[in-house]
């Protein structure tokens, strides 16, 4: 049985899900680097716990939406608990990341299109008071690590989007948020049964 006294309200939640597709395997191969920690380099969806057992994130059916903590945690085969020590900026990404609520799923990662994909809308989320980033964002790469090539999967994905790989474009990815350790107050792993 899973325990959802486990978050704090402003906790972000970064996980492995479980669903094997070729979509989750793209975007974990998308956010790895070289010479990271395998768990992180798996890592390949984010949510925010919002109080009373509920997670808000963007997923690809459904937009962003809020879910019950047990369901959130469950669909991971491990979990990344990340705490932020700054009650001020917690509370303003709790009240904001509400107002995206309903929005449909950013597709195409452009940080201009419609919608928000889940690393978006925690970056989004945590814009500090001067609408300057929290966490920076990183040139996005659709590239395999070890041939420099754009994975197939992405050339297949944005021929289908009739639109254009945002190689290189500023965005964010779950695995890239993760990397900046100096933005949490503590890290921790939360395996699931």
């Amino acid at each position: 049985m899973l325990k959802s006294n486990v978050l704090n309200k402003g906790d972000i939640i970064f996980q492995s899900l479980k669903e094997k597709c070729a979509f989750n395997d793209a975007v974990s191969h998308s956010g790895a680097m070289a010479n990271m920690d395998e768990i992180i380099t798996h890592i390949n969806h984010v949510g925010l716990c919002v109080g009373n057992n509920k997670i808000i994130h963007a997923c690809q059916k459904e937009g962003v939406i809020l879910q019950p903590v047990t369901d959130f945690l469950s669909s991971g085969s491990y979990n990344i608990i990340a705490s932020i020590d700054n009650p001020l900026l917690i509370k303003q990404a709790l009240t904001r990341v509400m107002s995206y609520l309903g929005l449909p799923y950013n597709y195409s990662f452009h940080p201009d299109a419609k919608g928000l994909y889940c690393s978006q809308l925690i970056t989004y989320a945590f814009k500090l008071k001067d609408n300057s980033d929290y966490f920076q964002l990183y040139p996005m790469n659709f590239k395999d690590l070890k041939t420099q090539q754009i994975l197939p999967y992405w050339i297949t994905y944005y021929r289908k989007l009739r639109q254009p790989i945002p190689q290189g474009v500023l965005g964010s990815h779950p695995q890239q948020l993760l990397r900046q350790t100096h933005l949490f107050k503590t890290i921790r792993l939360f395996a699931t049964q």
